[in-house]
């Protein structure tokens, strides 16, 4: 009677958890042996039971203490329990992989390669696409310039850097940005401590530093004051302190000079200091940008506003320049263009392609593992039969081949990461000069957590996937049968996986194919002038040396009349744009006797102002007319290139026609005449357009930059010509460059990526290859049996190789159809990158089917030779 009414007492709704019964079980126990030792000492039922309460204290206390506590106990054992489990299921898995080597060594390699080869590209896309600068707000860090409203005619993309008034309009009154800074830089001499020197010296704001999240090591920035007081102050760099100044803090307060005028240091700013354009390296040293200079112009970094997206604050730009140059009634010839640091990266659409590359071979590693774990689990089914019947729930098998996947994911993720640092550094030290950026790519912190994203992902469907597979099977049929026979069903998604590998390669090959032929053919492509032999000779610190270009010019001119007599030159010539440079004219192009184009128009024209031994020099050919006759600046007299005449006279001769670049409607230049027309040539590089046009003119002093050097190609001129120059001026630097070796570094960077995808390809092909031999060893294993049976009855083996062959090639050109069609939409990621080579190339095409096919048969060879070995009598017996 006691226990039932304390059982009453702690009536609970059904339902709850067995150890929170138990507690109450305990609870009640307690009380019924408390009241049943009051009874015996003569208390009634009653106030035993209350009495046995009195003394219990609270039950709701007690009990929530005791839930609580049974609750600890609880989650301590299932922890313990999991753990052990775990344990159990790693050591069991390690068994299981230890036992089958060769399948674990060939599944964690695919997958590392796989890995590797993404971790490597990605290694860069997020060091000098993602994170290019290291600044605060990164992504929201963006370069401004301006551009003209109606386009230009140069093929290529031009910024225009703005003037001073134009930044001063900005930085008032732009709200999209939380900050603008304006920064140029320029070389300057450094003629104290030592032998002068050439440094890259930075012009920026006082408020860059804080911009950058950087302060002085030494010293204060230099402020607003000192360049009230004239701007005669500078920082130094930190690697020029330490190495030029010994790191001496005592150099702060003195004067140096920089370009003949004296500058007093102020502070020492950090090499991690980063200029903003990608691939410079650090300033040697800074001084103050004065924006009050309205002939000034700079480029602009700001950034944004966390709300504001680029074409928003390029509108707004726009406003205010329209105000500041009181043209907002009217259309401007200059628009805003606010775009991320890493569009300013030369080789964006490069990596981009990349990126789809290395995705592609990571799909392929997947669908190869995966393609391994069916194999696998067909023969395992058997096993994990005896398993379900010995009691294992569907949830245990599950939990089991979870943990052998993600062993075998973390592995070959582990490894991936490693190959993929290898191949990193490889990737760095093969880079060409013209990549010098890629030295900045380095594993970071998105890299290796997104490695391990994959591994997890990865992890999880091959687990998934062998669950699948094994739930598929029965467990009655898989134990009457030792057969180890696969279903038409996952036969038909092994080979559908190894189809989808085989048209990822198709991808590949066809991209890879396509850049293999441009770079040929850029390597054998037409110049239009004679690279070889031919160098380019400018001289550093001659403007600050002379103080004018006319004194720059008359000293060029003097070095060029010393070389012309020199041992193995055959002629010289003076120029303000060298191979290998651009230079604009901006302006309207206007032709006598065609339409006047709109005043607003605004054209860049490439302008060479040229010596008369010019063409003689460079090995270019007139096509028609004649040099120069009047080289006097009144004779206004022209000479165009072949492609610039074909698209404005046709096959007319342009000889005698009148041309002239109009800046503005009140300074018009004079009337050009033409009296030649030039052979086209690429003196940019084979990639450049050698078509656009062109106008050379006569140069003055004033206008040569360079020289160039004809040799008779027997000895480098550099030794000669730097002791000519130096005898001519000792504190001349002259640089002397091959212009040979610089057209071949123009396709160096093409040739590398063309480099990277084809070993990209290699590798998926040889992935796919790997996959289809795959398929091919086990449809072999299976048909043994009916193998034997057809070699009894009188088939021949070469009827029995050509079926397996057979076999084996229609995967592949199944591989290639589907192959073909997504190369053709992926060409779209090179076609910018091709050279003489169309997107719907025939030939790159015809070579992927070629290459797919003889993958095919390679894969084909071992399945063949192992079905042509059976025995028909061992073959008939077995099952």
């Amino acid at each position: 009677m006691i226990r039932e009414g304390i059982r009453r007492a702690f009536q609970i709704v059904g339902g709850r958890r067995t150890w929170e019964r138990d507690v109450e079980e305990e609870i009640k126990l307690h009380l019924a042996l408390r009241a049943e030792q009051l009874m015996s000492n003569g208390a009634t039922p009653d106030d035993a039971l209350r009495e046995a309460v009195r003394r219990f204290g609270s039950l709701s206390e007690s009990k929530a203490r005791l839930i609580d506590a049974a609750r600890h106990r609880e989650q301590r054992m299932q922890r313990t329990e999991y753990i052990a489990d775990l344990r159990q299921d790693l050591a069991f898995a390690l068994r299981t992989l230890r036992r089958q080597k060769a399948w674990t060594v060939v599944t964690v390699l695919t997958l590392a390669l796989g890995v590797g080869a993404t971790t490597a590209v990605f290694s860069v896309v997020s060091s000098l696409m993602l994170h290019m600068l290291p600044y605060s707000g990164g992504n929201r860090l963006a370069f401004v310039y301006q551009q003209p409203t109606n386009g230009n005619n140069t093929g290529i993309s031009v910024t225009i850097t703005p003037s001073a008034p134009v930044v001063r309009a900005w930085k008032s009154g732009a709200h999209g940005f939380e900050a603008l800074e304006g920064f140029s830089s320029s070389p300057m001499d450094l003629k104290t401590s030592g032998n002068p020197v050439t440094l890259d010296v930075g012009r920026v704001e006082p408020t860059f530093p804080v911009f950058a999240g950087q302060q002085p090591l030494a010293g204060r920035m230099f402020t607003a004051e000192d360049i009230a007081n004239g701007g005669r102050v500078v920082m130094l760099g930190e690697q020029l302190w330490r190495s030029r100044f010994g790191g001496d803090r005592g150099v702060i307060g003195k004067a140096i000079t920089l370009d003949d005028s004296l500058y007093t240091v102020v502070g020492v700013l950090p090499s991690s200091l980063a200029w903003p354009l990608i691939g410079s390296q650090p300033r040697q040293a800074w001084i103050p940008l004065d924006l009050r200079e309205d002939k000034a112009g700079m480029m602009v970094i700001g950034r944004l506003r966390p709300s504001v997206s680029p074409e928003a604050a390029a509108r707004e730009l726009d406003s205010l320049y329209a105000r500041s140059t009181g043209a907002s009634g009217g259309k401007l010839a200059f628009q805003a263009t606010v775009m991320p640091p890493s569009r300013r990266l030369p080789y964006r659409d490069s990596l981009v392609m990349l990126t789809f590359a290395v995705a592609l071979v990571l799909l392929i590693a997947c669908a190869n593992v995966a393609h391994l774990l069916m194999a696998r689990s067909a023969s395992r089914h058997r096993e994990l039969a005896i398993r379900a019947a010995l009691g294992a729930g569907r949830g245990r098998v599950f939990r089991q081949l979870l943990t052998e996947s993600l062993l075998l994911a973390v592995g070959g993720t582990a490894i991936g990461v490693f190959v993929g640092w290898l191949g990193l550094k490889a990737l760095i030290a093969l880079r060409p000069p013209s990549l010098e950026t890629l030295s900045r790519a380095h594993l970071d912190g998105m890299t290796l957590t997104i490695a391990a994203g994959v591994a997890i992902a990865t992890g999880v469907a091959f687990g998934l996937l062998g669950a699948l597979q094994s739930r598929r099977q029965s467990t009655n049929d898989s134990l009457r049968s030792g057969s180890t026979r696969i279903t038409s069903g996952r036969a038909r998604a092994r080979t559908l996986l190894v189809v989808s590998e085989m048209a990822l390669s198709a991808t590949l090959v066809v991209g890879a194919s396509m850049l293999v032929r441009s770079v040929i053919k850029l390597q054998r492509a037409q110049l239009g002038f004679e690279a070889k032999g031919l160098y380019a000779l400018t001289l550093q610190g001659a403007k600050q040396r002379y103080g004018t270009p006319q004194a720059k010019g008359e000293l060029l001119r003097t070095v060029a009349t010393r070389l012309s007599g020199a041992p193995g030159v055959r002629s010289v010539a003076l120029a303000s744009t060298p191979p290998g440079w651009r230079s604009f004219s901006v302006g309207r192009l206007e032709i006598e006797d065609q339409p006047t184009p709109p005043t607003d128009a605004t054209a860049f024209i490439d302008v060479n102002r040229i010596g008369s031994t010019f063409f003689r020099s460079m090995g270019m050919r007139l096509v028609q007319g004649t040099t120069f006759t009047d080289t006097t600046a009144d004779g206004h007299q022209v000479i165009i290139n072949a492609g610039f005449a074909r698209k404005q006279w046709g096959d007319v001769s342009p000889i005698g026609k009148r041309l002239r670049v109009a800046q503005k409607e009140q300074s018009r230049l004079p009337w050009m005449t033409v009296v030649g027309v030039a052979a086209d040539a690429s003196t940019s590089g084979p990639m450049a357009e050698s078509s656009a046009p062109l106008l050379y003119t006569p140069a003055s002093d004033a206008d040569a930059s360079a020289i160039l050097i004809r040799t008779d190609g027997s000895a480098n001129p550099l030794t000669p010509v730097q002791a000519l120059v130096r005898s001519i001026e000792p504190l001349l630097i002259p640089d002397v460059s091959s212009i040979e070796h610089q057209i071949g570094q123009s396709i160096a960077a093409p040739r590398f990526v063309m480099l990277l995808l084809t070993v990209f390809t290699i590798l998926a092909l040889s992935l796919a290859a790997i996959g289809l031999y795959g398929v091919m060893a086990y449809t072999v294993a299976e048909q043994t049996r009916e193998i034997g049976i057809r070699v009894a009855l009188g088939a021949t083996r070469s009827r029995i190789a050509r079926a397996v062959v057979v076999r084996g090639v229609v995967v592949a050109v199944l591989g290639s159809i589907v192959g073909m069609a997504t190369a053709s939409w992926g060409t779209k990621l090179i076609e910018h990158q091709l050279y003489g080579v169309a997107r719907s190339d025939a030939v790159s095409f015809v070579a992927a089917v070629l290459v797919l096919t003889a993958a095919a048969l390679a894969a084909s060879v071992i399945p063949t030779r192992r079905a042509l070995a059976v025995d028909p009598m061992t073959a008939i017996r077995a099952d």
